[in-house]
């Protein structure tokens, strides 16, 4: 039954998907589907049945180069008996006006990105982790129940090494009031995933059921890039390029300090 009425609710959702740029925390994005801004926060989905949104950062990131993303976020169930059925962020390389299958509000419109994502899946799936096959009900298993909370708030850190090939997550979920501690890595090279360049972005849907499901803050932070020197024998030394820089303008300094001396003395001779 509950897939019957997605099923309606999607087929007319689908067929008029906007398209529009907007800004998010002075970033420019992509709004498909039901994904609209409300008051400076990205809404994913309202509290309706059958929506289903993502919203893209334009620019593309190198899948070469380490980052940080930090984001909060609010999943709200108003008296409704179970909670529809969360969010995740999401790495992918099919373009700015993708989005997975919402034929089931349980894959967050992530489900056929052949994505990675960090998921909060709530309904009876009850996840809260990394994702890296595309299907956020494999994710790691939450630390309490969401589907049948009110309210759930969170904050996580995604972060991606990209020398040691290592994505991790960090956060704390709120549900009704409670904190709860969550963690999660896992070890995957983006480059081999997904080429040179991934978009990065949030997915949501809500299937049968009911939630406002909304990305309320978000802050990205590139690593400086980095190249990596292989010494004959010794363990591979990972330097940044603005130290390279750094550490050429102290040798240049040095032997400008070096000249300025070797002129004196010859002045005193």
């Amino acid at each position: 039954m509950r897939t019957m009425l997605l099923a309606i609710t999607v087929a007319t959702t689908l067929l008029a998907l906007p398209v529009r740029a907007e800004t998010f925390s002075g970033s420019e994005v992509n709004l498909i589907g039901s994904a609209a801004m409300q008051n400076g926060e990205l809404q994913l989905t309202g509290n309706l049945q059958g929506q289903g949104g993502a919203a893209w950062l334009t620019s593309p990131l190198a899948t070469a180069r380490s980052f940080s993303v930090t984001y909060e976020f609010s999943l709200a169930n108003a008296g409704r008996e179970n909670m529809a059925d969360g969010v995740a962020l999401v790495l992918q390389n099919k373009g700015t006006n993708a989005i997975g299958n919402v034929d089931a509000g349980s894959y967050l419109a992530y489900f056929g990105l052949d994505g990675v994502g960090s998921v909060v899946q709530t309904w009876f799936n009850n996840t809260a982790g990394l994702n890296i096959d595309g299907d956020p009900s494999r994710s790691k298993k939450a630390p309490v129940a969401l589907g049948t909370a009110q309210l759930v708030t969170g904050s996580e850190t995604v972060s991606y090494d990209a020398v040691a090939h290592q994505l991790s997550m960090s956060g704390t979920l709120n549900v009704d009031g409670k904190a709860f501690p969550i963690s999660d890595s896992v070890s995957i090279d983006l480059a081999a995933k997904f080429g040179p360049s991934m978009y990065l972005g949030f997915t949501g849907a809500t299937g049968a059921a009911f939630a406002d499901q909304r990305i309320t803050r978000f802050a990205l932070t590139l690593v400086p890039e980095q190249k990596v020197v292989v010494v004959p024998g010794e363990t591979t030394v990972v330097v940044p390029e603005e130290k390279s820089h750094t550490l050429l303008l102290i040798g240049l300094s040095v032997l400008l300090g070096l000249g300025i001396l070797l002129v004196l003395l010859r002045r005193k001779d």
